[in-house]
């Protein structure tokens, strides 16, 4: 927790989020991993210092692989030595890698069955989080979930706050709709988190 702090003084711009998620959180954002017994592709976005990636790495199947996208060189130090490479060691029907990159340029694979992202959307502008949350849809395989959270009353506090704030609320809110007309939306909420929050997920309607 201290490292998040202090990276996130560091790196406003890069980390948004109030609190690195709590253990709650983490296990109502990825419960679609492991799910149905087949060999999932998970790709997480935005891992910070492993808060669901603990969470992904023990719910991953056989045959399943995640890949871990994070930003913060520092993150992906502490992803990698304290949480994946020990993982990585133990197994030999499963992998997960860590990749050093925003989201928008990392090299990844075709399609992923669940896309967790911890990425702080309503901390971005309107056109990054829309750009962003439109590359995640596409590596969507059929049937694949994409799993966020948003922090519970935020969004509708910032739609009464008169300026850019209520601006930018009612833009993310309607590239939300936009994005879920021809997906199925869930949502579940977690109070025991700080602050409390809503895991949302978007899951695909292919076969």
């Amino acid at each position: 927790m201290a490292r998040f702090f202090i990276e996130a003084l560091r790196r406003r711009k890069e980390v948004g989020a109030v609190a690195a998620s709590g253990r709650y959180l983490a296990r109502a954002i990825t419960r679609t991993v492991g799910s149905n017994g087949r060999a999932d592709r998970v790709l997480e976005v935005g891992a910070g210092t492993g808060a669901f990636t603990n969470h992904i790495l023990d719910r991953l199947g056989p045959g399943g692989k995640a890949d871990i996208v994070e930003l913060n060189p520092r993150f992906c130090e502490k992803l990698r030595c304290e949480v994946v490479d020990p993982w990585t060691s133990t197994q030999d029907d499963r992998s997960a890698r860590v990749i050093e990159s925003c989201i928008e340029d990392a090299n990844l694979e075709q399609s992923y069955t669940t896309i967790v992202c911890g990425l702080p959307f309503n901390s971005f502008s309107p056109e990054v989080a829309n750009r962003i949350l439109q590359q995640l849809v596409d590596l969507l395989a059929p049937g694949g979930t994409l799993a966020f959270f948003e922090y519970a009353c935020l969004p509708s506090l910032r739609c009464m706050v008169p300026g850019p704030w209520r601006q930018d609320a009612r833009a993310h809110r309607k590239c939300l709709r936009h994005l879920s007309a021809s997906m199925r939306q869930e949502r579940t909420f977690v109070l025991r988190n700080v602050l409390p929050a809503w895991a949302v997920f978007l899951c695909d309607q292919g076969a």
